[in-house]
């Protein structure tokens, strides 16, 4: 059987990406044998991949030490004038202001059958609120946003999903794949998913699937404190997130329709 390791290393891509995402997570520059340590990759390799990135400016070598360079940074700030990001930013802003409490787009990457939250609109007004981190990757199987995407990809998906692993993040997190199947029945005959303390404890959410001819792949969410989590605010976010959602899919494919970007 082959190593998984070994082909990431004749893959130049796969190598790249991987030295671009440690150099991102790290808090300052790195050194190359730190970067390597951090890799699980011989030294001489993730040089060969620091040296062909900083021939196209992704990234920099600073008193020895490498860290993103500036045409990363200048493709970063030019995706975040595409979409999803430019569609939904109106609409996460309303629907914020609408329930008072955080809202958020959530992504799914079939590659590594993870979600994470790409844009947010943060609620004024309370003293606690929810606010999780921007592009961290998550699981897929915790937490409304996840749940909203899960439940509508192919059977198929939902197996690779559930054979990753189904890891205990609370006491509540779904561990087994039938409470996970029966999890997203609901979701689809509900049309919104639900959850409490799944990934973080005393947090709720509320979520919906956003719909585009692709399929879904990303979802609308709200972040709600258990505290103000009661059945009347849930009634209301479900109603709130399922139509914010149904306006950005319709806007989303409004986009696609017209070859917009």
């Amino acid at each position: 059987m082959s190593d998984p390791g070994r082909r990431r290393e004749r893959n130049p891509i796969a190598s790249a990406t991987r030295v671009l995402s440690a150099l991102a997570e790290a808090p300052d520059a790195v050194g190359v044998r730190e970067l390597a340590r951090l890799l699980g990759s011989p030294a001489s390799s993730v040089q060969r991949t620091l040296e062909a990135a900083a021939d196209s400016g992704l990234v920099r070598s600073v008193d020895g030490r490498w860290e993103l360079g500036w045409e990363f940074h200048r493709l970063a700030a030019l995706s975040q004038q595409r979409q999803p990001f430019r569609i939904a930013g109106p609409v996460l802003r309303a629907l914020s202001d609408r329930t008072g409490e955080t809202a958020l787009l959530a992504v799914y990457d079939p590659g590594r059958r993870r979600r994470m939250f790409v844009a947010q609109a943060e609620a004024e007004g309370h003293a606690v609120r929810f606010v999780p981190e921007l592009y961290a990757w998550l699981p897929m199987h915790a937490g409304a946003s996840a749940l909203a995407i899960l439940a509508y990809l192919p059977a198929e998906e939902r197996r690779r999903v559930a054979e990753s692993g189904l890891p205990a993040l609370t006491d509540t997190t779904i561990t087994s794949v039938g409470a996970l199947e029966i999890a997203l029945e609901r979701v689809r005959a509900e049309g919104v998913a639900v959850s409490r303390d799944q990934v973080n404890l005393g947090a709720s959410g509320v979520a919906a699937p956003l719909r585009t001819r692709g399929g879904v792949a990303a979802s609308l969410a709200v972040i709600v404190p258990n505290q103000r989590f009661d059945d009347a605010t849930e009634a209301a976010l479900r109603v709130a997130v399922a139509e914010s959602a149904e306006t950005l899919s319709r806007t989303m494919a409004g986009a696609e329709s017209r070859g917009g970007d």
